[in-house]
Formats: C-alpha cells, sequence, structure tokens
C-alpha cells in the first residue's frame, strides 16, 4: 500500500491503495515513532472520546428544541457545504459569586437592603447605633460611668448649697443636692446616671436599642458586567458570542444548525457527524490496542487507515463571522 496526499477540503487527507505503505511519509514516520506511547493513551481516549459524545449529544437535544433552522440555505458558509467549528475564546476563569445590587449591602452570604440613618445591621435586623461614650454590647448601651453628688444639705442651707453649686441644687427627701450635670439625671437621691438618646429605653447601668426587621435577605448576586453561569461569574461575551462556563462560542452561520462545537446543515447531519466520529475515534483505539506490541517500527495498513479517517473527520473548517 502507499499513502498519496490528494486533493481535498482537508490538507491532511490521504489515499490509499492496497499495495506498498510508504514508511517515508511523515504521517507514517510519526505514527512509527510514537505508536507505543499512543497505546498507552488508548485507556484516556476512550474515556475522552465518550464524555465528548456525551456532551455533544446534550447539546444537540438541548438545540433540537428551539432550532428552527431549515435544511438548506447555506450561503454564508465559507468553504465547506456541511459543516464547521463554531468560532470561540476564552474568558477567563470563573469567580465565586460576591456582589449584591445597588441599594443593599452583604452581610454574611446574603444581601440586605440598607438601614436608615444611625442604624446598623445584623443579618436581617437592623439596630440603632450607641452615641459616643457609650459602649455598644450589642442590644444595648453600656452607659458612661455615673457620678455621685455629695450626702447633700439641711433644709435650712439651701441658699449655700446654690452658692456651691451654680447649676442649682434641688430638694430630694429632707435634704437638698446639686441638680445633675447636663445629659445626666439622678437616680435616687444621691447618683448623677447618665441620660439615654432619644427613643432608647433606659434600664439602668444600659439603654436598650431599639430596632426593625429588614427582610430576610436575598443571595449574592453577579457583578453589572459578569454572567452567571453554574454558580460562577464570567466577564460578558462580546456582541454574538453566548457564554458557556469560560468558553464564548459563536453562532452558527444563517441556515446552520448547532452541533455541539460544530454547525451543520440539520439535525439529522448533526447525528451523522457525532457518530462518525466516535465510530472512527473507537476504531483507532481499537486498532491500535488490537495490534502487534512489538518493537516492529512498521505500522500496519489498519493502524493507518483508521487515523487518517478519523483526520478527514476532525479536519472542518472554522465557521465565517
Amino acid at each position: 500500500m502507499e499513502f498519496q496526499l490528494i486533493s481535498s477540503t482537508s490538507p491532511l487527507a490521504l489515499k490509499i491503495d492496497h499495495q506498498v505503505i510508504n514508511t517515508n511519509h511523515p504521517h507514517v514516520k510519526f505514527i512509527n515513532k510514537n505508536k507505543q506511547n499512543i497505546l498507552k493513551t488508548i485507556p484516556i481516549m476512550k474515556k475522552t472520546i465518550f464524555s465528548l459524545l456525551l456532551i455533544s449529544s446534550l447539546k444537540l437535544f438541548a438545540s433540537c428544541q428551539s432550532s428552527d433552522n431549515s435544511d438548506s440555505d447555506l450561503e454564508n458558509l465559507i468553504n465547506t457545504d456541511k459543516a464547521c467549528w463554531l468560532r470561540s475564546y476564552g474568558r477567563g476563569v470563573g469567580k465565586p459569586i460576591s456582589t449584591c445590587p445597588e441599594g443593599t449591602e452583604q452581610n454574611g452570604a446574603l444581601c440586605y437592603p440598607l438601614c436608615e440613618s444611625g442604624y446598623t445591621g445584623v443579618g436581617p435586623v437592623c439596630w440603632q447605633n450607641c452615641p459616643s461614650g457609650f459602649t455598644d454590647t450589642g442590644v444595648d448601651c453600656l452607659k458612661p460611668s455615673s457620678y455621685g453628688r455629695g450626702a447633700g444639705y439641711a433644709l435650712w442651707d439651701e441658699s449655700e448649697c446654690k452658692k456651691d453649686n451654680p447649676q442649682g441644687c434641688e430638694k430630694y427627701g429632707a435634704l437638698y443636692y446639686p441638680d445633675c450635670a447636663a445629659n445626666f439625671h439622678n437616680v435616687g437621691c444621691c447618683v448623677c446616671s447618665p441620660d439615654c438618646p432619644s427613643g432608647m429605653t433606659d434600664i439602668g447601668v444600659s439603654c436598650q436599642k431599639n430596632s426593625y426587621g429588614r427582610t430576610a435577605g436575598t443571595p449574592l448576586v453577579c457583578a453589572a458586567n459578569q454572567q452567571e453561569d453554574a454558580g460562577l461569574c464570567y466577564t460578558q461575551c462580546q456582541s454574538g458570542y453566548t457564554g458557556i462556563g469560560p468558553v464564548c462560542w459563536a453562532q452558527c452561520p444563517a441556515g446552520m444548525t448547532s452541533c455541539g462545537a460544530m454547525c451543520v446543515a440539520s439535525s439529522d447531519e448533526c447525528v451523522d457527524k457525532m457518530l462518525q466520529i466516535g465510530t472512527d475515534a473507537l476504531n483507532v483505539a481499537s486498532s491500535m490496542a488490537g495490534g502487534d506490541d512489538s518493537d516492529d517500527p512498521e505500522i500496519d495498513y489498519e493502524d493507518a487507515e483508521s487515523v487518517t479517517e478519523l483526520v478527514d473527520d476532525l479536519d472542518i473548517p472554522i465557521c465565517s463571522s
């Protein structure tokens, strides 16, 4: 047998007559040189082939549900009348979803509406802020230190009390005491305690915060310039491309049907193409696995024929833009 290059849309296409194998042909020499390494990859090849077939079949099924493409009108396709590879480009590794919509804030793994002024959100609740000098304990504000206002003045010493305390004096029981400082109030006869901010409830040593609910929260989303796919955020694809994971795929030319990473004339053509590629790929694996494992540098006719058929199957042009 002899391999001869022939004219074809496939520059790698080979013609086989059943007489002489030209072992100096570059394709044959490559297979001869790497046959043992190729044999070692057969298990991986089989898994890969079945995975590709499964993925393509699933995508074909999905496209068949919505595609209105006809089996004709292929004028927009360049250099082929049956199939072409979709144009594509990578758009980077997806990033975890970590953004909240405008007007909301992230707390934990959820997004909540912003709280009113003077309040801070903790999960689904907005809590009133503590004033300066108070200690935030979560649900209340611990007051600054109180102070005492002395032992008091006898009833007949009211003038003496006012003389010593320009802020004034007040009667409590049978004694006069200095008025508490601004923002303080008396607790009993002898102690001045800080006032609680307006709206808070005084509970002694602390001021109880006000609070209100702000809904149960919503899930995080992708940024406005990103697209969510399978729980990750990817950069938006260019116009005319559709994102699937980290790859942006172009649309099929007018009149063509999507077939995995290819475009073909019809859904039937897609099934035929997938079966042909799968069959030829399995033939390559089977032929090499069943071949002579000796150190004979020559390949047999079945090996060469199977590889050539698979190369022809895959050697189709890229679709027009």
